[in-house]
């Protein structure tokens, strides 16, 4: 809810429902069997989210704004995750095919961090799936074993950073279906592009099939 450019956003009415709410219908009707659990904050403008998961009867976890690492860190220990898929809320069309074989992928290698984006020295990124697509899949055992006190800020906000310093098995994961649509949302400008799209697949019942979910 604390965004600069944006306030509010994930909970704007996104082809008829909050934003949150539209990403969590989705998650759900992907039926993974994964446990959903929205990590939010101690901010008290954050309390709409609160009421929108008791409402929904979505788990929900409440932690420090600012230090997102530890948050993370405090939902693995409560609901005792071996792994931890990142979706973030100003991402609301997560891609089915992307989660799939990410999960596969991960698994298979049996890695510390799976991403679809990966992070160098100098601050650039090298992105294999748009904006608004991207896939972080973490290893808790690994998770639990890193000191957040030891974190600078960028690290504990942005959480994943700290697996591209060298001391942990990265695996980068390159999806086969190649999207080309950023679909992030940060500003007022990108959330009607993003809504906007989405209801055209909605309207030509082409969404499922866009993400990758035949019904």
């Amino acid at each position: 809810m604390g965004s600069t450019r944006l306030p509010g956003k994930v909970l704007k009415p996104f082809c008829g429902v909050p934003m949150l709410q539209f990403q969590l219908d989705l998650l759900k009707k992907y039926n993974t069997g994964f446990e959903i659990v929205v990590a939010t904050t101690e901010n008290s403008n954050d309390q709409k989210i609160i009421q929108l998961c008791e409402k929904l009867g979505c788990k929900y976890f409440v932690g420090s704004e600012t230090d997102v690492f530890s948050r993370y860190t405090l939902v693995v220990k409560k609901y005792n995750f071996n792994h931890v898929i990142r979706v973030t809320g100003d991402n609301p069309l997560v891609s089915y095919n992307i989660l799939k074989d990410s999960v596969k992928s991960h698994l298979k290698n049996n890695c510390d961090l799976t991403s679809t984006r990966e992070l160098f020295t100098d601050g650039s990124i090298k992105r294999y799936a748009p904006k608004g697509l991207s896939m972080d899949i973490i290893n808790c055992r690994t998770m639990l074993g890193i000191n957040s006190s030891s974190l600078n800020s960028f690290e504990k906000e942005h959480l994943i950073p700290v697996f591209f310093n060298g001391d942990y098995s990265v695996n980068i994961f390159k999806p086969s279906i190649q999207y080309t649509d950023e679909l992030s949302i940060d500003t007022i400008q990108e959330f009607e592009r993003v809504q906007s799209f989405a209801k055209s697949l909605i309207n030509n019942g082409e969404l499922y099939t866009y993400l990758g979910l035949c019904e």
